[in-house]
C-alpha cells in the first residue's frame, strides 16, 4: 500500500501516514501485523505486505508514536484525550448545522445567514468552539462596559484535543485579553498574520520553507477538520452539539449575537 494513496474507507479523506485510526474521523482502519510490523487493513484476513494470516501486534500502543512527525504525534496523543468537541462535530457534519427551510432554520443560520461559504463556515466553527468552552466551564466571558469586547478568562485548564479550535482558544484564556484579541491571536497562529505590530507568526504545522499568510477562513476550517473526535454516532453527536449551541444562545441571546459579531470582526481583520 503506497502512503500517498491512503484513504479512509469511512470518511474517504486522504491520510498522510499509516495509522491505526483515521486522523479525520477517528475510525479504526488499520492494525500492525505481528509478523512484519507494518500497518495493514484491519478488515483483511491476511497482511497486505507479507501475506501472513493477519494477527495484530499487541504492542501497537507502544510503537504508535515511533517515526511520526510532530503533527501526527499530536494527533495520536489527541486520540487518548478526545472530547466530542463542538467545532469538530460541526466541521464534520456542516450541512446539517446550516439547515433552513420555509419554517425552520438552525441557530447558526440565524446568526450567520446563508448561503454557507468558507467565511460563514469558519465563523460558525469559531462560534461553536467558544460556546463549547463556556458551556463546559473551561472559559467565561466577562463584560466590563457597553460596546467593549468581553474579557476572555480561564475557569479550568484545557484537557482536550491540542489540535482544535477549542484548544487554541483555551490557550488564549486567562492572559488578560479580550475575546477579540484572543480570536485575532488564534487566527494569527494559524495563518501567519501579524497581531498589533508583532512580527509575522509562522503558521502552525507549516514547514519553515513555506512562510506565507494563509486565508483566515481556510486555516480555521482546516484546524476543525483535523480535530480528532472520539468514536461516536453521527445522529447522537450532532444532537448533543446542537443542543449545546442552542443552550448557549438561549441563555443570553444578546451575548450570542455579540460573540458572533466579534468572530466576524476577527475574520475580517485578517489581512489574508
Amino acid at each position: 500500500m503506497e502512503e500517498t494513496s491512503l484513504q479512509c474507507r469511512y470518511c474517504h479523506r486522504p491520510i498522510a501516514v499509516p495509522a491505526s485510526r483515521c486522523p479525520w474521523c477517528g475510525q479504526t482502519i488499520m492494525v500492525i501485523c505481528a509478523r512484519c510490523k507494518q500497518y495493514t487493513d484491519d478488515q483483511g484476513t491476511v497482511c497486505q505486505h507479507c501475506g501472513a494470516p493477519l494477527e495484530p501486534d499487541r504492542l501497537e500502543g507502544v510503537r504508535i508514536g515511533v517515526g511520526l512527525d510532530d503533527q501526527m504525534a499530536r494527533l495520536m496523543a489527541d486520540r487518548r484525550r478526545a472530547h466530542l468537541l463542538a467545532s469538530g462535530v460541526v466541521a464534520q457534519y456542516i450541512t446539517g448545522f446550516f439547515y433552513a427551510d420555509a419554517q425552520r432554520r438552525t441557530v447558526l443560520v440565524e446568526l450567520f445567514g446563508l448561503p454557507m461559504d468558507p467565511r460563514r463556515e469558519a465563523a460558525a466553527l469559531l462560534f461553536a468552539a467558544i460556546a463549547y468552552l463556556v458551556e463546559r466551564d473551561y472559559c467565561v466571558l466577562h463584560f466590563t462596559a457597553d460596546g467593549e469586547s468581553p474579557l476572555w478568562t480561564e475557569v479550568r485548564a484545557w484537557d482536550g484535543q491540542e489540535i482544535s479550535l477549542e484548544g487554541a482558544l483555551a490557550r488564549q484564556a486567562g492572559l488578560g485579553q479580550t475575546l477579540l484579541q484572543a480570536l485575532r491571536r488564534v487566527i494569527a497562529e494559524e495563518t501567519g498574520a501579524a497581531v498589533e505590530g508583532e512580527p509575522l507568526a509562522r503558521p502552525r504545522r507549516r514547514p519553515a520553507e513555506r512562510p506565507f499568510i494563509r486565508p483566515a477562513a481556510d486555516a480555521i476550517v482546516e484546524v476543525a477538520r483535523w480535530t480528532v473526535l472520539p468514536d461516536h454516532q453521527e445522529r447522537e453527536a450532532c444532537r448533543e452539539i446542537y443542543q449545546l449551541l442552542v443552550q448557549f444562545v438561549r441563555r443570553d441571546p444578546a451575548r450570542a449575537r455579540l460573540v458572533a459579531e466579534e468572530v466576524l470582526e476577527a475574520l475580517a481583520w485578517s489581512p489574508a
